[in-house]
């Protein structure tokens, strides 16, 4: 049995044998751990060669490696952030065209104004601090920091009535059902 530093050694130099013996050794740790997040067995399959990969191709830096089980776990986790990242940002590029679509129907043009009269309506309703906080986030469009700067009041306390906005208004608006006009709202605010 070689140890991992040997092994190290010998995949830096170039030896395959050697990365099959480390491949075989973690490739079920990596799975295990990419499948817990991605959820989808042939995509964690694609994952986990990608990152041996992404080591084999920087196997130069493997002899400076002290913990290889630390260092396979961080290169891991920045891949998964960043597939998960990418992920996310092309679904919300495809769902912003969809949501586009379907907000530029004629009958959801009626239902918007609809919401915005009965959003107006929630609004009106709200704790003064709630009504000022979602007031300045979303008509002023200023960051928390300034909020709670020009409110003298911590940028917790700004979260805290703004999520709380958020859910009077949706508590407000329970039992209408405003289909994607609705969805496309909350998104806005979020």
């Amino acid at each position: 049995m070689h140890t991992d530093r040997a092994l190290l050694a010998k995949i830096a130099a170039g030896d395959e044998h050697a990365f099959t013996l480390l491949l075989d050794e973690y490739r079920g740790r990596v799975f295990s751990h990419v499948l817990t997040y991605v959820k989808v067995y042939d995509e964690a399959i694609e994952m986990v060669q990608d990152i041996f990969i992404k080591i084999w191709m920087q196997r130069e830096r493997l002899p400076e490696v002290q913990d290889f089980p630390a260092y396979l776990f961080i290169i891991s986790r920045n891949y998964l952030v960043s597939a998960i990242r990418k992920r996310v940002a092309d679904r919300v590029s495809l769902q912003d065209e969809d949501i586009l679509l379907e907000v530029a129907r004629p009958d959801n043009t009626l239902e918007a104004k609809e919401l915005e009269k009965h959003i107006a309506a929630a609004i009106a309703q709200m704790s003064p601090k709630q009504r000022m906080v979602f007031t300045l986030s979303r008509n002023a469009r200023l960051s928390q920091e300034e909020i709670a700067a020009q409110m003298k009041i911590s940028k917790n306390t700004v979260k805290f009535h703004m999520a709380a906005a958020l859910n009077f208004i949706r508590v407000f608006l329970k039992g209408a059902d405003y289909g994607v006009v609705f969805l496309l709202f909350l998104l806005r605010f979020l």
